[in-house]
């Protein structure tokens, strides 16, 4: 039985990784996050029922907090997913952005070096970066051979985190591996400026009376959308393989692209919905790629993980539990009146 740490672990992808390791096995799963939002994905997938989850409250760039998490729960395994992953936010907050994103796992990585330093122990780590740190390239499919070239506040973050990550792997000899996903959707994503869940409240949410609002000029923009469970698949294979996958970048995508206009078409027809589009003018500040898709092939080819979800199918899902928890009262409930468990709160063993 192995002790693991997912930070970031009430956010969307977080949250349902911790889902996917606890039912896994009986390993012992401890989540960092900051705060407990009352709309949580953490609270959506009542992962506070289940009996190896422990919530553990602190800020990924306090150095003393973090370090007593890994000394008190003994830590054989860390998923770093904690960041500030918004791209209009990253814009109006850089330096907040900054600090999370990239000295944040520069105080995580630190720990991790110096227990390795002075105990000997390689605790194998996964750190997310993101298809945005490509930025912009003649050439697409990209593969992990393509230059970082994040070109916004959000995308510099993340290469900063990439290249910090990797630089570690190879100075210190440590078992880190780092995944570089496509566009992530999936159910219970509460972050409401995002396309899926954008129209999850607006076409199913009872009684909203919205339009439905998208950016001016990105409705033919093209993007990859990989579910929610394929990704957390993908995640918990590179961390089985790092004897492998030790100090390597890897693609994480279907392999499949979509038009934006694509995808909201096909959300409004699960959806049942005829609601009117409109657009928007965007923040001076929110700069998008027009084009953007990856060649995953390095992972599929190391760990044998494929995606079983295509956009069709996972969006069927996904409208499917959205819908579901707009309509269910004791849903609804259990995100806004949430009863904190002190057995979640840094549960000592």
């Amino acid at each position: 039985m192995a002790n693991i740490l997912v930070t970031g672990a009430t956010g969307f992808i977080g949250a349902h990784l911790v889902k996917y390791l606890a039912k896994q096995s009986d390993d012992e799963i401890y989540g960092l996050c900051r705060s407990l939002k009352n709309e949580s994905t953490f609270k959506a997938l009542n992962l506070n029922r289940l009996k190896n989850v422990n919530l553990l409250f602190g800020n990924i760039n306090s150095r003393s907090i973090i370090d007593e998490f890994f000394v008190r729960y003994n830590i054989d395994k860390v998923y770093h997913l904690a960041a500030q992953p918004i791209v209009q936010t990253a814009a109006k907050t850089p330096v907040s952005t900054m600090d999370t994103n990239a000295f944040g796992t520069l105080n995580l990585l630190e720990i991790i070096r110096i227990i390795k330093a002075t105990t000997n122990k390689d605790i194998p780590t996964y750190i997310m970066s993101t298809d945005k740190a490509y930025g912009t390239h003649n050439k697409l499919p990209y593969t992990e051979n393509f230059a970082l070239n994040g070109i916004d506040i959000y995308s510099a973050s993340k290469v900063c985190e990439d290249t910090i990550a990797r630089s570690y792997a190879f100075n210190y000899d440590l078992s880190i591996v780092i995944g570089r996903p496509c566009n992530i959707y999936g159910e219970f994503d509460f972050n409401w400026s995002r396309l899926i869940p954008t129209l999850a409240k607006t076409c199913l949410e009872p009684n909203n009376k919205d339009d439905i609002i998208l950016n001016e000029g990105s409705y033919k923009h093209v993007r990859e959308y990989m579910y929610v469970k394929d990704a957390v698949v993908a995640i918990k294979m590179l961390i089985d393989n790092i004897d492998k996958t030790k100090g390597e970048a890897f693609n994480i995508s279907p392999g499949i692209t979509y038009t934006t206009e694509e995808a909201v078409q096909m959300f409004l027809a699960l959806s049942k919905t005829n609601k009117e589009i409109k657009f928007k003018r965007k923040d001076k500040t929110f700069k998008e790629i027009n084009k953007q898709c990856l060649d995953s092939s390095k992972l599929k080819n190391m760990t044998g993980w494929s995606a079983k979800y295509e956009l069709f199918s996972g969006l069927q899902v996904t409208t499917s539990e959205y819908k579901r928890w707009f309509e269910d009262d004791d849903l609804l409930n259990s995100c806004t009146s949430h009863r904190a468990n002190t057995e979640l709160c840094g549960r000592k063993h």
